[in-house]
Order: C-alpha cells, then sequence, then structure tokens
C-alpha cells in the first residue's frame, strides 16, 4: 500500500466515523446530548494534555484526565502541581476547556454554529439540547440569550484582563507575563473555575485591594450569570418593560447569601479580617475556589460554613455550579408555604409555576443523593478525616476548587470517584438524571392513566 492508497482510507475512515458519530447524536434525548458532548470535551483534553510537550514533568494518563475533567467542569480541583507540570500549552488547553466549560457546551456550539450559519437560525434538534442545558424564563429568546451571554463574556473577561495586566506590570513581571497572566486568571475568575499560575492560589495577595476585587467582581458576574445580564440589558433598551422574577431573585439571593457568609465566617474564624471572610464567601458562594487564606487551616465550622455556601452555588445559566441559588431557595418557599398551611407559593409577590418546584425539589433531592453517595464511596476506598471527605465531596459536586489538601492523596479509586462527581455536578444533577431515565416515547403511545389514591405524609 503506497501512502496516496494509505491517506485515501484514512480519508474515507475519518468521514465515515464522523458520519456514524453523526447518525449517533441524532438519537440521543438533548440531555443525554449534553452528557455525550462533556464526556468527549474531557476526553479530548486528556488527549492532548498526555502530548509529551503539554507537561514539565512525568503526569499520569489518570491525572491528566483528572485535569481535563477539572478544567471542563470549572472545579479547579488538582492531582498535581498545575503550575510546575504543565508547559505554556498544557495550561492553553486547560484555559480552552475552561472556557467552554464555563461557557456551557451547548451555548459555545449554538453560538459556533450561528456564526457560520447562512440561515442565521438554530435547529431544532440544537434548540432542544440548549434548552436542556440552559434554564431561562421564557420572556427571553435564546437567540437574544446567546448573543448577550457571548458579548458579555468577551466585555467582562477583557476589563478583567486589562485591570490585571495593570497591576501585574506594575510588580516585576515583563509584557508578556503580564499579558498571560492577566488573561489566565480573568477568564480563570469568570468562569469560576479557580486555576491560579501560583502553587498556593493567591495566597500571596491577600493584601492586594485590586487582585481581590477585580477577581471577586469577575466571579460575581461569572455567578450571577447571563439571564440577569440579557434581561438588564433589555429593559435597558426597553424591550421589556419589567425586570424578571428571576433576576430579581438572584440579586435577592446573592446579596443574602454573601452578606449570611462573611458574617459567619467572620465571626467563627479568628484572626480572619472581614476583607478576608468576605472574599472567602464569594468565591465559595460562587464555586470558584481562589482562595487567599489556607483552606486546610480552617476550623471545622468555618468548613462546614463553606460546604452550605459552595452546596448552594450561584444562578442558573451561569457560570457557578452548585444546586443554584433559585432552586434552593424555592425549596425554602415550599416549606414556608407548607408551614403557614397554604396551598400556593410565592415569592417575591408572585407565583411559581408548579413545574419549575418540581424541577427545584428534584434538583434539591438529587443533589443530596449524589453528595452523600460520593461520601459514601470515598469514605469506603480512602483512610482521610471524614470532615476532609465530606469537603472535598461538596467541593466536587459543586465544581467548586477549594479543597483542604487531600486532593493528591486521593487512591486511583478516589480521583475515578471525584472526576464522576465533578461531571456530574457540571452536567447538573437533573439533567444527568433525566439523560440516565429519560428515553423517546412512540407518538402513538399514550401514557396509561393510573387510579388517584391518598397517601399519609
Amino acid at each position: 500500500m503506497n501512502l496516496r492508497e494509505f491517506t485515501q482510507k484514512t480519508r474515507n475512515f475519518i468521514k465515515l466515523s464522523l458520519h456514524k458519530y453523526s447518525v449517533f447524536l441524532l438519537h440521543l434525548t438533548p440531555h443525554q446530548n449534553i452528557a455525550q458532548t462533556v464526556l468527549t470535551y474531557t476526553f479530548i483534553g486528556m488527549v492532548l494534555l498526555s502530548l509529551p510537550f503539554m507537561t514539565d514533568t512525568h503526569v499520569s494518563f489518570l491525572d491528566n484526565l483528572f485535569t481535563a475533567a477539572a478544567a471542563v467542569s470549572t472545579a479547579g480541583l488538582q492531582t498535581v502541581n498545575f503550575a510546575d507540570s504543565y508547559t505554556f500549552l498544557g495550561k492553553l488547553v486547560v484555559l480552552i476547556l475552561i472556557q467552554i466549560g464555563g461557557l456551557g457546551y451547548m451555548t459555545f456550539s449554538s453560538f459556533v454554529y450561528l456564526s457560520f450559519s447562512q440561515r442565521h437560525r438554530l435547529r431544532h434538534h440544537q434548540q432542544e439540547s440548549l434548552s436542556a442545558e440552559i434554564s431561562i424564563p421564557k420572556t427571553l429568546d435564546i437567540s437574544s440569550f446567546l448573543h448577550s451571554a457571548f458579548v458579555f463574556t468577551v466585555i467582562a473577561e477583557s476589563l478583567g484582563a486589562v485591570f490585571l495586566f495593570n497591576y501585574f506590570r506594575h510588580h516585576d513581571y515583563s509584557i508578556l507575563q503580564a499579558l498571560w497572566y492577566s488573561i489566565f486568571h480573568s477568564v480563570s475568575a469568570f468562569c469560576t473555575a479557580g486555576y491560579a499560575l501560583w502553587n498556593n492560589g493567591l495566597e500571596n495577595f491577600v493584601d492586594s485591594k485590586t487582585i481581590n476585587i477585580v477577581i471577586s467582581c469577575l466571579m460575581l458576574l461569572g455567578s450571577m450569570g447571563f439571564i440577569v445580564v440579557t434581561d438588564v440589558f433589555n429593559f435597558i433598551r426597553r424591550k421589556t418593560t419589567s425586570i424578571s422574577l428571576t433576576t430579581k431573585m438572584i440579586v435577592f439571593a446573592t446579596l443574602i447569601i454573601l452578606a449570611f457568609g462573611t458574617l459567619i465566617l467572620f465571626v467563627t474564624t479568628p484572626g480572619l479580617t472581614i476583607w478576608e471572610a468576605a472574599f472567602l464567601s464569594i468565591s465559595t458562594m460562587t464555586t470558584a475556589g481562589y482562595h487567599t487564606v489556607n483552606i486546610g487551616l480552617l476550623s471545622s465550622c468555618s468548613l462546614l460554613v463553606l460546604i452550605m455556601l459552595m452546596s448552594i452555588g450561584g444562578a442558573p445559566s451561569g457560570t457557578a455550579g452548585g444546586m443554584k441559588m433559585t432552586a434552593f431557595f424555592s425549596v425554602i418557599s415550599i416549606m414556608y408555604t407548607r408551614l403557614q398551611l397554604r396551598t400556593r407559593v410565592q415569592v417575591l409577590g408572585r407565583r411559581i409555576p408548579l413545574m419549575r418546584l418540581y424541577a427545584a425539589t428534584s434538583t434539591f433531592l438529587l443533589y443530596t443523593m449524589f453528595l452523600l453517595t460520593s461520601i459514601f464511596l470515598l469514605t469506603w476506598t480512602e483512610d482521610l478525616p471524614f470532615l476532609n471527605i465530606v469537603f472535598e465531596s461538596a467541593a466536587a459536586l459543586s465544581t467548586s476548587g477549594l479543597s483542604t489538601g487531600i486532593t493528591p492523596n486521593l487512591s486511583i479509586l478516589g480521583k475515578f470517584i471525584i472526576i464522576g462527581t465533578m461531571i456530574i455536578g457540571r452536567i447538573g444533577v437533573l439533567t444527568f438524571g433525566v439523560a440516565l431515565l429519560s428515553h423517546e416515547e412512540d407518538e402513538d403511545e399514550t401514557p396509561a392513566v393510573k387510579p388517584t389514591e391518598d397517601l399519609a405524609i
């Protein structure tokens, strides 16, 4: 076989493989499509990071898989020393994975498709997949949402990079170093990934007001999500006459959670200043994972507060993880309504649709179930302090990069458990559950109506 025949056979094999892959995707439900996309990006990232010129030291395939999964999930947990283990190209691959993961897999793919499509609109299956990944109120148009999300991402990350560049340039960094450090940390902060190019995170900048303020603003902007930006932008342009309930609830919940977290951390952690408590509260709630203090030295009480904050997480359709603050406060509203012996759940003077309440309670229960499962498996495979295991599981499922320092000490099974937990957390517990149980229904099939009977609760 000569070179020409080999090239032709290789080209035909690639075309056939891509065709079969496209047919495979068409038979997936929207939620299954999201899950396979996350796994595909993770696998591609692992393959790229395993190339010889991507690392400065020996990094195993499992650790490369862990790094790729953490980057795609914007979790930030590390089994190796990221700053010293990977070359510039390796770190660039991680940055690209962070950007795709933070922006959203279907959001990214849909925007790329629209950019190169002559029809400038999504196909039906693309709209279904995008709707399955992002949860937006019916008052917002998907195309408008995509445009606002990308414009806002570019503006926020660019402004963050400019401020960080100005800081690094005046602190003994060369122009190229300052440019790379500013771009990397601006993207990582906005996507709430928590990756840093220093071995101890941001502990060297605990007294830097510029770093603390810029990183905090980027984390909050990414965490509050694209719904708020799109909603406010449409209101300013008078496309809508009022701010949606989702936006009001996100802003209200963010203020309450941050105030609560800052106060409790400041009171329960000796030696922690109010500014350090505020930064740690922001970083934890947004599930970014940046830290200016050593997490391993915090008290058990402080760790429990962080577990609660990261589990609640940020806003839907944003870059943060967790169960989402809207789901958490919806469950709180259901409980409050039942305690008042009322049947209609109201938030900020508006009734919440029953289907959204179903989604909120399902998310809360599934999140708790996956968290307990991860904790159980790790206590089975690892000989580590129980609270540290709970913290690690919560950080993985919420896609927060915070850790008490046990990540490099995990066994092979422990690393696989955390990888799976991070991926489930980034896919979303509800989306992952639907992907496992959903199937294509026959159009002629009519579900049987079951008799109703009361149940004691």
